[in-house]
This record gives C-alpha cells, sequence and structure tokens, in this order.
C-alpha cells in the first residue's frame, strides 16, 4: 500500500478540490487529504484541522469521491462552511 498527501494526487484532482473549497470559503491547508492506494481500491481521508471532522473515500476509476465530498461539505459533516 502506498500512501500520498494532496500535493503528490493528479493535478485535475487538487485543482477540483481546491476550487470546490475556494467557493465554500475555505482552503486546502484546512484540510489533512492523503490517500492510499491498496490492491483492490484506492481511498482518500479528508480531515478538516479544525473540527478533527474526519470521512474517507473510495475513489477507483469512475469513481465521484470529490462530488461527495462537496455533498458532505454541503450538509456540514465538515463544519459550517461560509458559502
Amino acid at each position: 500500500m502506498t500512501t500520498r498527501q494532496f500535493a503528490e494526487f493528479p493535478a485535475n484532482e487538487r485543482q477540483d478540490i481546491e476550487a470546490l473549497l475556494r467557493q465554500v470559503g475555505l482552503a486546502s491547508q484546512d484540510f489533512d487529504i492523503s490517500d492510499v492506494n491498496g490492491t483492490s481500491a484506492r481511498q482518500v481521508t479528508v480531515r478538516r484541522q479544525r473540527t478533527g471532522a474526519e470521512s474517507v473515500y473510495d475513489a477507483g476509476p469512475g469513481s465521484a469521491w470529490v462530488e461527495e465530498f462537496e455533498s458532505d461539505l454541503e450538509c456540514g459533516l465538515f463544519g459550517q462552511i461560509s458559502a
């Protein structure tokens, strides 16, 4: 299993997350984002530093983990957002 930090994610994925966070008044620095490539699937872990709220997303081929993260932000899983 290989663990990568957010800075090592593919450029398009980083850009999508950074744009999403800007829309809600947050920054990627507010979160610890990493992934693990296991034998069967990739999983992304997102933890908001201020609240300690954390969620794990399946991020295999064709997955929509960014959309799932956006939904969790909107419903308040990671705490209040400004947008």
